[in-house]
């Protein structure tokens, strides 16, 4: 069924202050680390749910409320994922990919009201009880390194998220590139892991999530 008009879901709109949100086990406040939380598995079923909760599971759905698509996507986000023209008109499987990577990035916070709705994701409060941030996916699948700089992934956009929140001066934009091996290289040196250079190996990605902001 298509979304009304009236429809204004209050997700996938650009933050004006740096998210502190980290996509899987844990999340850093004002410099203080959340106790690490199970991370949730985003499933083909838990896209479905969410098409259907959002707009019907209609991909060429625009009512005019200035969110467009399957998954009600605002144009600053979806330009900021590095998409052009308007999310109604690309094939659904660039905009199952958007979404991917964008849940990846910021787990199920992104779609507030059907994320709760449908029970998807997890809450966990932050030390000193003044924020909730809802816990994302984030899964190692292979070695990250510069051979991938021509690729557009969801699991570097997510590594990469995961560094920015713990305070690396690093883009997120899902290519593994110069500054994220840099990155790599600083941490690894950090933390005392040995690493081919500028690499994100399994024990890396791991740190990323386990060990604590110094």
């Amino acid at each position: 069924m298509p979304l009304l008009s009236s429809h204004k879901p209050r997700h996938a709109k650009p933050s004006k202050t740096a998210p502190t949100l980290a996509v899987g086990g844990m999340t850093a406040t004002l410099g203080a680390l959340a106790a690490p939380a199970q991370a949730s598995t985003a499933t083909a079923d838990d896209f479905a749910r969410l098409r259907q909760c959002e707009s019907g599971n209609n991909y060429r759905i625009n009512t005019g409320n200035g969110y467009y698509g399957a998954y009600q996507f605002n144009l600053n986000t979806w330009h900021g994922l590095g998409y052009s023209g308007y999310p109604h008109q690309a094939a659904p499987a660039t905009q199952d990919q958007a979404a991917h990577e964008l849940q990846a990035d910021r787990g199920w916070s992104p779609w507030p009201a059907c994320s709760r709705k449908l029970g998807l994701g997890g809450e966990r409060a932050s030390r000193g009880g003044t924020r909730t941030v809802l816990v994302g996916s984030a899964h190692f699948t292979e070695t990250l390194s510069k051979h991938m700089v021509r690729q557009k992934r969801a699991d570097v956009r997510a590594w990469q998220a995961r560094m920015r929140d713990r305070g690396w001066d690093i883009r997120v934009d899902g290519r593994f590139g110069p500054r994220s091996a840099r990155v790599a290289a600083r941490f690894a040196a950090e933390k005392g892991i040995r690493v081919a250079p500028g690499t994100v190996d399994r024990a890396m990605w791991q740190a990323a999530w386990s060990l604590p902001v110094t």
